[in-house]
């Protein structure tokens, strides 16, 4: 399962409800590691919480399966992936005082 998460948080784009949709076809549809009203229970409950709804329902799941330390877990693999990517991102921006690749951006004056 944690593998399956990594893998969603390192490349599942389209927003929340995509990725939302992705988690109910792949875990409740096709492989069947959560029964489709338990899924659904995750997402209400996510949507009335603030926070980004993919991942609390990536939560919910790993919360069902192994319990707190489950859910701990789906969270790291789901959230870990754009952290890094995010983090790259932003040292290359720091470190280059811009974006060169950008032609409007590479006028501007570093960041002090």
């Amino acid at each position: 399962m944690l593998r399956y998460f990594l893998r969603l948080g390192t490349s599942g784009f389209g927003g929340p409800i995509a990725v939302v949709g992705y988690m109910q076809r792949d875990l409740v549809e096709q492989r069947g590691w959560i029964a489709k009203d338990d899924f659904l229970n995750g997402v209400a409950l996510g949507q009335t919480m603030p926070g980004p709804l993919a991942a609390q329902v990536a939560m919910w799941v790993g919360y069902l399966r192994r319990g707190t330390l489950g859910a701990a877990a789906t969270a790291a693999a789901f959230i870990i992936p754009s952290f890094v990517m995010v983090t790259a991102v932003a040292v290359l921006y720091v470190h280059d005082a811009g974006c060169p690749w950008c032609s409007h951006c590479s006028t501007a004056s570093p960041p002090r």
